[in-house]
């Protein structure tokens, strides 16, 4: 098998794994017990992990929390925001090319009253920040919630204007960097951001931890938890933290930080190497999303003429992806490739290859092979239920 489903998870690396396990065992105390060294020995390596984690964006430790995942800080942050706000003021603006994980939270905030504004994007998925200004002034809201990197097409977003777009409307501006987090430097300070949400395993991190970003920390920034708890995370968070997961997030960060310049030159000659292999192979083969500003290792393509569900099975040697992994549940076109414009037959057309750190030359190669072989397979196949394009 080759492994080019980064953008769904990447693999637990070796050097992480050997940073979290003596918590699993000679380490197991929990971080909040204050009074013996078991309980200290948790709660510094908790804190070293949270120096780690805001090294990598720029940020101050008292500004991290640490959650569950990255679903479960942007849920903190919009339910929270809501909670805090005055009725009138419980606006929210997202994209309709948002990661479900947003999309649905906001639709639960829009039935529990809040003012919720799907702004739509253009041909490469994007929001043109004189847009979003003209959104934010016309729809009063105080909040935006914007995708700094898109999971399917990895489309970036120009995070700095629209920083700078969102406070000139007094509103806040908050970013799930679930992808963008070690791939694409991502400065606190500089960008300008309020809050942000990440995820540990899309960085060669363990699964089942993520962390929410606040400007200024929680004591600067207005939010109420939805939910309450043990106090743990400075009111934040509730519940005994994980604390291998935690250990294993700062060390997948202090790698990002380490090795993210070179592998981000790595993984987008190997990218660039796919793209233009299957070019010269497949005619009317095309790049969704923008080809010049987006992720290094993603690669979101349209083949032309056969149904990516079909595709993906035949291909069965590589793992690659039609969709968000959050998404699969749904039978309908991607609705990220449908905002940007495509129909459902180019939307159902169309593959996520996404590289990572395990990536290698030869692999690329090969997959190359087999997926052109199973292209002229389908391409050339009578029609049928399996390969049509119907959507059904």
């Amino acid at each position: 098998m080759i492994y080019l489903d980064y953008n769904s998870t990447s693999p637990l690396y070796p050097r992480v794994l050997d940073k979290m396990l003596p918590y699993f065992g000679e380490k197991w105390g929990n971080p909040s017990s204050r009074d013996h060294a078991f309980g200290w020995d948790a709660a510094e390596a908790v804190e070293e992990a949270r120096f780690e984690v805001a090294g990598l964006i720029n940020a101050k430790p008292n500004e991290i929390v640490f959650t569950g995942s990255a679903t479960e800080s942007l849920f903190l942050a919009l339910h929270g925001f809501f909670r805090s706000a005055a009725p009138a003021s419980r606006s929210i603006l997202a994209s309709t090319a948002e990661h479900e994980a947003v999309l649905a939270a906001c639709r639960d905030l829009a039935d529990l009253g809040a003012s919720v504004t799907f702004l739509g994007v253009d041909a490469y998925g994007r929001i043109p920040v004189g847009t979003l200004d003209s959104a934010l002034a016309s729809s009063g809201a105080a909040l935006a919630c914007l995708i700094a990197a898109n999971n399917e097409t990895g489309t970036l977003l120009p995070i700095r204007q629209c920083s700078a777009a969102a406070h000139s409307r007094n509103a806040i501006l908050l970013i799930d960097a679930a992808q963008a987090l070690g791939k694409i430097p991502l400065d606190a300070v500089a960008d300008g951001f309020d809050l942000a949400a990440f995820s540990a395993h899309k960085i060669g991190g363990p699964k089942g931890v993520g962390a929410l970003y606040l400007k200024g920390g929680p004591e600067a920034v207005s939010l109420r938890p939805p939910m309450s708890g043990g106090g743990q995370e400075r009111g934040m968070r509730g519940g005994t933290l994980n604390v291998p997961g935690i250990v294993g997030f700062g060390e997948a960060c202090r790698l990002a930080k380490a090795e993210m310049e070179g592998e981000a030159l790595r993984l987008r000659f190997l990218r660039d190497r796919l793209e233009t292999s299957l070019m010269e192979k497949i005619p009317g083969l095309r790049v969704n999303g923008d080809p010049g500003n987006r992720l290094p290792q993603t690669s979101n393509l349209l083949f032309p003429g056969i149904d990516s569900r079909t595709f993906v099975r035949d291909m069965h040697q590589v793992a690659v992806s039609t969709r968000s992994a959050c998404s699969s549940a749904t039978t309908g076109p991607s609705h990220v490739l449908k905002a940007m414009g495509l129909s459902d037959e180019e939307a159902f057309a169309s593959v996520r290859f996404s590289l990572g750190r395990l990536t290698t030359e030869e692999e690329i190669d090969r997959a190359v092979r087999i997926a052109a072989a199973s292209y002229r397979r389908l391409s050339t196949a009578p029609p049928g239920p399996c390969n049509g394009l119907s959507g059904s």
